[in-house]
């Protein structure tokens, strides 16, 4: 079954910054019972970082992880997530029953 986006709790990079030591490259982050990477990117200007999670499954860099049916955090394309808009327009994107 498909989950809707908006409904799933979300973890945003912003609300962990604060706990990233500063100037590191990758930290790990207990949230809850589960340990979230980071990795940093340098930004384009060379000043400074831009922090992203890893997804624990694909590892790819996001910015928010989702978590649904109390599963651990990962990204919106591992967990299968729609967004609601896209149902209104395709149909055939609806949870199954």
């Amino acid at each position: 079954m498909r989950h809707i986006l908006e409904t799933c709790p979300r973890l945003h990079i912003r609300q962990v910054k604060a706990a990233i030591p500063a100037h590191a490259l990758s930290a790990t982050l207990q949230i809850g019972s589960q340990d979230v990477c980071t990795v940093a990117k340098l930004t384009n200007l060379r000043n400074g970082y831009r922090y992203y999670f890893r997804c624990p499954r694909c590892g790819t860099r996001r910015e928010t992880l989702f978590r649904c049916d109390f599963s651990v955090f990962q990204c919106r394309v591992c967990l299968d997530l729609v967004y609601a808009s896209s149902m209104k327009k395709n149909p055939s994107v609806l949870p199954s029953p």
